[in-house]
């Protein structure tokens, strides 16, 4: 069916049926993901494919490029019912003149994408991490797809972490003499730098395969003070240039939440939520340089910031989430680390 401003009510009850009881559903705010799909629906013609009971599914295509996508695919492990749906909606993506079919994503790398692939990892799930069932990636393979982008993300075990922060003493001692000020990322911080914050976010990721820019409001809606509040403030960071006063990298971590099982409705804040975790996990998510000032070692800086403090607060750490071909995965090379594996699929039609 053609979206008309409104996601059928089944669309929010698939996941649970399709997680329970193993595991709990990946947390969404129905509220806000009508929200994004009907601003997008200005710059895509969307589809809506469900059988109300087993498998939802969206086919996005966007009014400039030569790719369509799906997102927000939940399924029941029905091979036929995924053929079928899939069939259509890689004869409508052909039809319109797409040269190639790409998910799971949800308009932009700013929602969920991904799949994540294999057995569940020792840590079951982090905050914001994708996660599904192991059978997705089958499906998807019988259905035609490849992946197009892997990703990994890797868990430094305790015993590790000293060695890593010994490893970059050196450049602790030389935080205060750079010519970059380090500004903690609290909420009231994020606040004042909100509008320079999402120009600097455009400019690190605007590169990057699969992006696609949101709106200031888009970008608001996701990423405000309610956000900010659950960063950790001790390991948050953002970096200014002292000459020019630019923001020119980020660090955004906070802990894994996901142990409390919070419900969507009750967002997670460092203040009331990180007392109350059983075991104390560092995400790091969100780590970039502008573009202008890359090759200066700013990466290296912004991990140094993170170690500062990361043993008075943190059980263990993990690194969320790089790409395969992403230069920073070599911040961990050389120690153990347990590494959980994502890839994003396409099908040329």
């Amino acid at each position: 069916m053609p979206y008309d401003h409104q996601l059928p009510e089944s669309f929010w009850q698939i996941p649970a049926r399709v997680y329970a009881p193993e595991a709990a559903a990946p947390r969404e705010s129905p509220e806000v993901l009508a929200a994004v799909v009907a601003e997008e629906a200005g710059r895509h013609t969307i589809q809506v494919y469900t059988d109300h009971a087993s498998l939802r599914l969206l086919g996005i295509f966007p009014d400039e490029g030569a790719d369509a996508f799906f997102g927000l695919w939940e399924t029941l492990p029905d091979a036929a019912l995924n053929q079928q749906a899939f069939a259509q909606l890689a004869a409508e993506a052909k039809r319109r003149g797409y040269r190639r079919l790409v998910g799971p994503l949800c308009f932009t790398t700013f929602h969920r994408y991904r799949l994540r692939l294999g057995a569940a990892p020792s840590w079951g799930q982090f905050d914001a991490e994708p996660v599904n069932p192991a059978y997705y990636a089958e499906l998807l393979t019988d259905l035609g797809f490849t992946p197009t982008l892997t990703f990994e993300s890797r868990l430094l075990q305790p015993a590790v972490v000293p060695t890593v922060y010994d490893n970059k003493a050196a450049l602790l001692a030389q935080l205060q003499q750079v010519p970059f000020e380090f500004l903690p990322l609290t909420p009231d911080v994020w606040q004042e730098h909100e509008a320079a914050i999402f120009e600097l976010v455009q400019a690190i990721y605007g590169a990057n395969p699969a992006y696609r820019p949101v709106s200031a409001a888009q970008f608001k809606l996701l990423y405000n003070r309610t956000y900010a509040e659950k960063l950790c403030p001790h390991t948050s960071v953002l970096l200014r240039e002292r000459s020019t006063g630019k923001l020119v990298a980020q660090s955004f971590c906070n802990p894994n939440y996901a142990p409390l099982n919070l419900p969507a409705t009750e967002p997670a804040t460092f203040q009331r939520h990180y007392p109350l975790l059983p075991h104390r996990t560092l995400l790091a998510k969100t780590v970039g340089v502008h573009p202008d000032y890359r090759q200066q070692g700013l990466m290296s800086y912004l991990g140094a910031y993170g170690m500062v403090s990361f043993r008075e607060y943190y059980d263990d750490i993990i690194f969320c989430l790089m790409r395969t071909d992403n230069f920073s995965r070599h911040f961990t090379d050389g120690f153990p680390y347990e590494t959980a594996h994502y890839a994003l699929y396409a099908r040329e039609l």
